[in-house]
């Protein structure tokens, strides 16, 4: 039979420079697969130049001569099989994980789909809600092992700096936003807020976690764990203070994993004393979050914390975000990051109204007020902790190529 499409020049080899390489491209014959995988590249901060109108033909013609992406969805619809697993294996050979878009339901058809190295196979018609969940698992595992899911520690230099609202926000992003399925976790277990701000009822799962760490399993957490919109699942208690809970570090590192196995973000807010009393914690998060005000106090805490977390952890991301800045602040953003010898994640400026409107509607203000200025640059900070691949930092020969075609 002959092959209509173009398939790259055998023996071809593009150098794996992972800064050079688009994140994804699409290749896509009908409008609603289209507006799904714009939808996913929006969130995702990537540029839609790479979403093209066509399917494995032009995927194997653009990508002959181009470092291929790093995610590609391509449309098969209408290929006679033998066609689309020549071209599927030729485009798998290149490095690109690739998913695949056809009409045809079938057992057989799927499985002769992935023997060419395809990663999944989607019957149309589509939607960005599952192209999502498709992308989660693509960016979690890009090596075939089975996917785990990031843990991320929220940590305030001092009380009063934001940091339950900023996880808060956080968890709510990466759920709603990135589609992850995602756990929010208050490890204050006698005077944490998440519970109070989200205007849920607060659980005895921590404490039942804590006190039985070997019944923390998936039904469990199904049932221990409040569920708030689309993908998120709230952990949270309010133990009396004359009540003893006793932790150890066997307990909360049992915890830490059991999240991790079973979702696809946990998002656990600490107490500061987490860092004396539950020192072995800090080295199970992929990143570790230190909200800070801009004043002295915070500044010599934030260098504190972040040199010992980094003792902690060398693995993990530290990442030290400013919160609640006042127009004036006692010390500037330039002079604080001077002191930290690094540069400011995030500065985020205080708006009391804005929070206090979303605090009275039991809403993250992500939720309340989603063009506020912070949600934007919050977004592009979960896309980072999410683990999605960044854009290309220059115009790589890919997109030049795009643009011409």
């Amino acid at each position: 039979m002959a092959n209509t499409a173009t398939a790259p020049a055998r023996g071809m080899v593009f150098e794996d420079d992972s800064s050079a390489r688009e994140p994804f491209a699409a290749y896509l014959t009908d409008d609603g697969s289209q507006s799904a995988a714009t939808t996913i590249a929006e969130q995702r901060s990537w540029s839609t130049s790479s979403i093209r109108k066509g399917g494995l033909a032009t995927a194997l013609r653009l990508l002959g001569v181009a470092p291929p992406p790093r995610f590609m969805i391509v449309d098969v619809e209408g290929l006679p099989i033998e066609e689309v697993e020549q071209g599927l294996t030729e485009l798998a050979r290149l490095g690109s994980q690739v998913m695949v878009l056809g009409s045809v339901n079938d057992v057989n058809y799927f499985r002769r789909i992935m023997r060419t190295g395809a990663r999944d196979y989607l019957v149309k018609p589509i939607d960005a809600d599952m192209l999502g969940e498709i992308f989660v698992r693509l960016e979690q595992s890009s090596d075939g092992i089975t996917a785990q899911g990031r843990v991320v520690g929220f940590l305030g230099c001092r009380g009063g700096v934001g940091t339950t609202t900023l996880a808060i926000n956080t968890a709510w992003i990466m759920s709603e936003k990135l589609s992850r399925r995602t756990a929010l976790v208050d490890m204050d277990i006698y005077a944490g807020n998440i519970a109070l701000s989200l205007d849920i009822e607060p659980t005895r799962g921590l404490r039942e976690a804590f006190d039985d760490p070997e019944r923390v399993d998936e039904v469990f957490l199904q049932n221990a764990m409040a569920k708030v919109g689309r993908g998120l699942h709230v952990l949270a208690t309010e133990e009396a203070f004359d009540d003893t809970v006793r932790m150890s570090d066997d307990k909360v590192l049992m915890l830490a994993d059991t999240m991790r196995a079973n979702f696809d973000m946990s998002v656990l807010d600490l107490p500061r004393h987490f860092v004396m009393r539950e020192p072995a914690l800090f080295s199970r998060f992929d990143d570790i979050v230190i909200v800070a005000e801009l004043t002295l106090q915070s500044l010599r805490d934030a260098n504190r914390l972040s040199k010992l977390l980094q003792t902690r952890n060398r693995q993990a991301k530290i990442h030290v975000v400013a919160n609640q800045v006042a127009p004036k602040p006692d010390v500037t953003a330039k002079e604080f990051e001077a002191g930290m010898e690094s540069r400011l994640r995030c500065v985020f400026a205080m708006d009391s109204k804005a929070m206090a409107a979303a605090s009275l509607k039991g809403r993250p203000l992500v939720a309340a007020d989603p063009k506020h200025k912070m949600v934007s640059d919050l977004h592009k900070f979960c896309i980072e902790l999410a683990g999605v691949p960044e854009e290309a930092k220059q115009v790589s020969f890919f997109r030049r190529r795009l643009k011409k075609a």
